[in-house]
């Protein structure tokens, strides 16, 4: 793996002194993330799904007319989050039952994309691209609470888990996506959706398989 990361790297480090132009594209958006798991058994669990956001930046390298090749730094914040309430009466006494369970996780991205543009207008063009996004996660966090209460008497429980714990954690923090998107730009402005999907098992439990899909839809703006 340390040479896959290698090669890429020096990959394009090496087409760095080739270039014509470069450009500093910024970017935010949209992230949807739909988490897969497998058991010890083989049998699937009910997805995960978790909304966000990225913002970031990359660095577009143009390669002639056409081609590109873009590294970035991004970070990525995903968030997912219930509560529930009941209320009933037991013997005319009443009860109350709440509880609430927030999950909040950070990563940071490099992303190393190659592109085609297309230009079909002045101010008009429309590109893909395509590559591996390496992965660190810094943060991923869960926090519960709940509370039972009857007529003067209420008690409350709450914690924490730490999901990166290097002792105690259930994933890994390291990961590898590939994946790539279409777009079109109007002036400066750049539209464009696209896709990642995992390439390691990121689950510390023994005889569990995690991975993920991860959509995306944003807007970056080449100065």
């Amino acid at each position: 793996m340390k040479k896959i990361v290698a090669s890429i790297f020096a990959a394009s480090l090496l087409l760095l002194g080739t270039q014509a132009f470069a450009q500093v594209i910024p970017g935010a958006g949209y992230l949807h993330v739909i988490e897969h798991s497998t058991g010890k058994d083989g049998k699937a669990v009910d997805p995960s799904h978790m909304n966000g956001f990225y913002l970031g930046a990359s660095y577009n390298f143009r390669l002639g007319d056409y081609f590109g090749v873009a590294p970035g730094f991004y970070v990525d914040v995903l968030l997912q989050g219930r509560n529930t309430a009941n209320g009933v009466i037991i013997g005319g006494v009443p009860l109350n039952v709440s509880s609430a369970y927030h999950y909040t996780e950070v990563d940071l991205n490099i992303p190393v994309n190659f592109s085609f543009k297309y230009d079909f207008s002045e101010n008009g063009a429309f590109f893909v691209y395509a590559g591996p996004t390496f992965q660190y996660g810094v943060m991923a966090r869960s926090t519960f609470s709940s509370n039972v209460s009857i007529p003067y008497i209420h008690v409350n429980d709450k914690g924490s888990y730490n999901h990166y714990d290097k002792d105690n954690g259930d994933t890994k923090p390291f990961n590898i996506l590939l994946g790539g998107g279409v777009g079109v730009q109007v002036g400066d402005i750049q539209f464009l959706v696209g896709y990642d999907h995992t390439l390691l098992n990121v689950d510390r439990v023994e005889g569990f398989n995690t991975g993920r899909h991860q959509i995306k839809a944003g807007i970056n703006f080449e100065f």
